[in-house]
């Protein structure tokens, strides 16, 4: 018997979870056709100077539009729009936007999975691996049960500050409930598996005392690590990974595959104490060794040997906005309410019952395909490069009193930077949630604006003729971004109705591929160079992600109470150091007009 009984809640809203989901707007609106190709258009001469795309193939373009807007588009957009009446369950967007996610057969680390750390435990004490570990996961389970009961408090965003009127519950709309009891979650360490119970028979939560134990165990096994690890199978293509997958069931694992699968989520217990530097944590969070990791699950919690904690999650499912929610609660709660102390004695006792390792048989063949996929994922991880900077001048506060907006700053940022480096705009992707509508997703934010570029041009070469315009230049273009992401939050941007239209004309009519969707104009900017996000928490310490494409930047960005900052992966090809001196000195730059 343990001596502590855990509480099995967060807490209890008075208002049910689900109690705003009926204020949902039914449907995600789809723009008028005349609007999105206008935006597009617009979009796109912010991309003049580019070296793939000069102004006469923007011409060209808009030559090839208005034939569109003429000819085929109206029909296409008139079928899209009946086709989303018909499906009045959902939106447009959510089918194919599910299935670009899952017929993609890149594999998921790099390519698709971010993460996110959590900020310390403010009690340093609290910050040793297993008591750190124990607590993240009791919170995660305190999480699950009172979302299932229907206690979690809606999730509400307002659009204005001064409106406050409940848009829409957000997280459980991305969540599955499943009416199976799922008792236990993955823990891996050193490459060796483990089934771990969190939930007791009766629906409640383990006592803290006895995950600890568990955990402790597993922390104290002495073998090296597992070099012939099934978790490097995980990291392949996908067509590769389902045939070996098929061959792993096929190979009598298919107790230990069932046990996987089933977990609610899993747990990693990285060795790694070096994570207190952007390489450090980019190379243990963002992707690892392989060995540790089961890139199939939702979502897998890794803690460092230092206490460090991260979130790295598969994106299929859901998005940045949804996992927030579930990322704040556990850190607050694992903080503020820990289920166990750094010192509570464990008690000596068989835990047969409540953790076992999970075996799998490999022959010499896939033994092959492990070292094969090992070898592979060496090599794709060796060539990510990663840096870092902040700016401790400008944060969230100064520039709200500058009535400025600090995302649409960091986005011209971002575009200074590039422009100083590279001397040209480059294709930019800023995601926005679209979860004020029912199975809303993303829509994207082209932060490479004509007023951004303006603006650009002036800073980056502090041309004497824009110089007593700068402060103007700079408000013109976090205005217009500021237009833009109000745009994309209501569904009125034009990158998923162009991703929708091409859906329709390729998958529900049967056409060859509109003109429009395969010239040099929507490749360049569909080849994203500047691919950015940020989640904004006191929860978050950092974030990051992969380059979209070989020669992009993956630039992940954060506005705090006492500074600015990013961290900004590249591969191989490009200067990303280069990209993050540029960006640090584009901030020195903007405070001094601001300032000034």
């Amino acid at each position: 018997n343990y001596a502590t009984k855990v509480e099995d809640y967060l807490h209890k809203s008075t208002l049910p979870t689900y109690h705003f989901q009926q204020c949902l707007p039914r449907l995600l609106p789809i723009p008028k056709l005349e609007d999105t190709m206008s935006r597009y258009i617009q979009s796109l001469k912010a991309l003049e100077g580019n070296p793939k795309l000069d102004a006469f193939a923007i011409y060209d373009t808009e030559r090839d539009v208005n034939q569109f807007l003429k000819i085929d588009g109206p029909f296409i957009h008139e079928t899209l729009v009946k086709e989303n009446e018909r499906n009045s369950h959902t939106s447009y967007i959510t089918g194919p936007w599910f299935d670009m996610y899952l017929k993609s057969r890149l594999p998921l680390p790099l390519n698709y999975n971010p993460f996110l750390t959590y900020k310390r435990d403010p009690n340093e004490l609290m910050n040793d691996q297993v008591t750190r570990a124990t607590n993240i996961v009791i919170s995660a389970m305190r999480f699950k049960k009172t979302l299932e009961s229907e206690v979690l408090s809606p999730e509400v965003f307002y659009m204005k500050e001064t409106a406050k009127s409940p848009l829409i519950q957000n997280l459980v709309k991305y969540v599955q409930l499943s009416s199976l009891v799922i008792l236990h979650i993955l823990v891996i360490r050193n490459g060796y598996f483990y089934k771990v119970t969190t939930i007791n028979k009766d629906g409640s939560i383990v006592n803290p005392e006895q995950l600890k134990s568990c955990l402790q165990r597993i922390k104290e096994d002495s073998r090296p690590p597992h070099d012939q690890s099934v978790g490097y199978l995980t990291t392949t293509d996908r067509d590769t990974w389902a045939d070996t997958r098929s061959q792993l069931v096929k190979s009598g694992n298919l107790s230990s595959m069932l046990d996987v699968d089933s977990a609610i989520f899993c747990l990693v217990l990285e060795d790694s104490v070096d994570v207190d530097t952007p390489e450090g944590s980019v190379s243990t969070f963002l992707h690892g060794d392989g060995a540790s990791r089961w890139y199939d699950k939702s979502f897998t919690i890794l803690v460092a040997g230092n206490g460090d904690a991260a979130l790295n999650f598969e994106h299929a499912w859901g998005d940045g906005v949804a996992v927030m929610r579930f990322f704040n609660e556990v850190f607050f709660d694992s903080t503020t309410k820990p289920s166990i102390l750094h010192d509570t004695t464990l008690p000596s006792e068989d835990l047969s019952e409540c953790f076992q390792q999970l075996h799998f048989s490999v022959d010499d063949k896939m033994k092959h395909l492990i070292r094969k996929a090992k070898s592979d994922y060496e090599k794709a991880t060796g060539s990510l490069k990663v840096a870092a900077g902040k700016y401790e001048k400008l944060n969230k506060n100064y520039l709200k009193l500058k009535k400025v907006s600090p995302d649409g700053i960091l986005q011209l940022a971002i575009q200074v930077g590039h422009h100083k480096l590279c001397g040209h705009p480059a294709a930019t992707y800023e995601s926005c949630s679209t979860s004020a509508f029912k199975h809303g997703r993303t829509e994207t934010i082209r932060s490479c604006t004509l007023e951004a570029q303006e603006a650009a041009r002036a800073i980056a070469q502090d041309d004497a003729e824009y110089r007593s315009k700068v402060n103007d230049l700079i408000r013109k273009s976090c205005n217009r971004h500021n237009e833009l992401t109000r745009n994309a939050a209501m569904g009125a941007g034009f990158d998923r109705h162009l991703f929708g239209l091409r859906h329709t004309a390729e998958n529900i009519l049967g056409w060859e591929t509109p003109s429009i969707f395969h010239d040099l104009s929507y490749g360049t900017m569909n080849h994203i160079i500047l691919s950015t996000s940020t989640l904004s928490s006191p929860a978050v310490d950092i974030g990051g992600f992969a380059p979209v494409t070989p020669d992009g930047f993956g630039v992940g960005y954060g506005v705090k109470d006492d500074m600015i900052g990013c961290n900004i992966t590249s591969y191989d090809v490009r200067d990303v150091h280069g990209l993050v001196d540029a960006i640090v000195t584009s901030f020195d730059d903007i405070y001094n007009v601001l300032d000034g």
